[in-house]
């Protein structure tokens, strides 16, 4: 029986890690490309020897790894900067992806991918699933989660596509919507709804 490979996104702090793990609850199986964005990264890896061919040893700690917020501050200060760390990573990503999805032995794969809008890699999925939450959640989530202020928090939302471009997602593969604002409190009902039809449809 083939696999249902179906990628989990939606914007920075809008629940996909919540939704995520409640869909490995159920039963499916979850790759992390924030987890494997971590790893095509690490000391000796050709990932950040790109980084530094690129950006020099300032993005490194005194460790000799990545200094994360160093990457992130170029990523936001200049697109083409983004540009270049996306075109240096993405692939080493999609392709550590594959090789996940292939060794997993489970009928539903759950691919947490936060850029499916911005990097057009929908084809390489049956379903999404995109979790939405309103602006002023998502402000309020960041801001509490990543100990920044609201300039930074704005910085980095601005960062990403917008809402609007996101749920576009749906034009190009079936696609389910699931409510994560503040106002929604059936968040776990809603989730297992649809993993059993998705179990049910596969």
């Amino acid at each position: 029986m083939s696999k249902l490979k179906i990628a989990l996104t939606g914007g920075i702090a809008s629940g996909k890690s919540k939704v995520g793990n409640i869909l490995k609850d159920l039963g499916a199986a979850i790759i992390d490309l924030d987890v494997i964005s971590r790893k095509v990264v690490m000391p000796r890896t050709d990932g950040l020897s790109e980084l530094v061919t690129n950006f020099g040893s300032s993005i490194l700690n005194d460790d000799e790894t990545l200094n994360r917020s160093e990457l992130r501050n170029l990523l936001l200060k200049d697109k083409s900067n983004k540009r270049l760390i996306e075109s240096i990573l993405h692939p080493k990503i999609l392709d550590y992806m594959q090789k996940e999805i292939t060794n997993i032995d489970n009928d539903i794969v759950v691919v947490e991918i936060p850029l499916l809008g911005e990097t057009g890699n929908t084809h390489m999925f049956d379903r999404a699933i995109i979790v939405d939450c309103n602006k002023s959640d998502q402000l309020e989530r960041l801001i509490k989660r990543d100990g920044i202020n609201e300039d930074k928090a704005q910085s980095m939302i601005s960062a990403q596509i917008s809402r609007e471009e996101r749920l576009k997602i749906a034009e190009k593969l079936p696609t389910d919507i699931i409510d994560n604002s503040s106002q929604s409190s059936n968040l776990e009902q809603d989730v297992s709804l649809l993993y059993d039809r998705l179990i049910n449809n596969k």
